[in-house]
């Protein structure tokens, strides 16, 4: 799918290669989510239909954009919407990767994929912010790209937990039933941690869906694969063990491998080794 949809957007950008300005041909759906396929030699994208040229100018040109911060590895940029702002947010490699490629990615359109996931979960109603659209470039087999959501007013679960909230037991309950529902929909988060969800107004919200998997129907290894990562960021950020218990209570029913959680701890205790932390198990 993901490719069929690139060769559309590839041929489109074949037919009008010597148009000097942006231009769109055609729209995407995933669910009842419908984007915008734009063009800009040599760049592609898909759009949200709402505020499009808005929203295009700013993933394309980084038009209106100003510095937001960083989020993980990625350079965040805000720009303004009719009713808030969007957020944009460039991929970057991590790891040793990022001495040879540094923004590219070997065969792999993350921008898109990281759309459509995000998309398919806000269209089920499962709270991610709104998807916005993505551009992405291809270079021979090397990919780049951006990605922009509607910005969340409110803080992540680090730093809302740092302020030792009287509620802290029963967010982390409730975090623990927020993702379960998102197991229950299919998605295995690549990077499940303190700082990917957001403690909003209206409630929780999960964020950066990068490297991120859609099943059918997710199998148990990976439910414990998620929820481990999730424990060891609580121990890495010094959080009390309770946490994770109470996280448990709200998640539910689960099977958790007693070899799968020592893999973990000693995955983690690698981690602090080459990182020169203090280890946290």
């Amino acid at each position: 799918m993901e490719k069929a949809a690139e060769r559309k957007l590839a041929q489109a950008a074949g037919q009008a290669v010597e148009e000097p300005i942006r231009a769109r041909h055609g729209t995407r759906s995933f669910g009842s989510a419908c984007f915008a396929c734009y063009y800009d030699m040599p760049w592609a994208g898909l759009i949200r239909e709402k505020e499009a040229e808005v929203i295009a100018e700013a993933l394309f040109s980084r038009g209106g954009c100003e510095p937001a911060g960083k989020e993980g590895r990625g350079e965040l940029l805000r720009f303004p919407l009719a009713d808030g702002h969007g957020l944009l947010r460039t991929f970057r490699r991590g790891g040793l990767a990022r001495l040879l490629w540094h923004d590219a990615y070997l065969l792999q359109n993350r921008p898109y994929r990281e759309l459509r996931i995000q998309s398919t979960l806000y269209d089920r109603g499962f709270p991610v912010p709104e998807p916005l659209g993505v551009v992405w470039r291809r270079s021979r087999v090397l990919y780049r790209g951006a990605i922009a959501s509607r910005e969340v007013d409110g803080q992540d679960l680090y730093h809302y937990l740092s302020t030792a909230p009287a509620d802290a037991d029963g967010t982390m309950e409730r975090v623990g039933a927020l993702i379960r529902r998102m197991h229950d929909l299919g998605v295995y988060h690549a990077d499940l941690q303190v700082r990917n969800l957001l403690v909003g107004k209206d409630g929780l919200y999960v964020i950066d869906f990068d490297k991120a998997s859609l099943h059918r129907s997710l199998p148990a290894r990976l439910r414990a694969r998620n929820l481990f990562r999730f424990r060891r960021s609580l121990r890495k950020n010094g959080f009390p063990p309770r946490y994770f218990d109470c996280l448990l209570n709200g998640y539910g029913e689960v099977t958790l491998s007693r070899g799968l959680s020592v893999l973990y701890r000693l995955k983690g205790l690698g981690s602090d080794l080459l990182g020169g932390r203090a280890p946290h198990g």
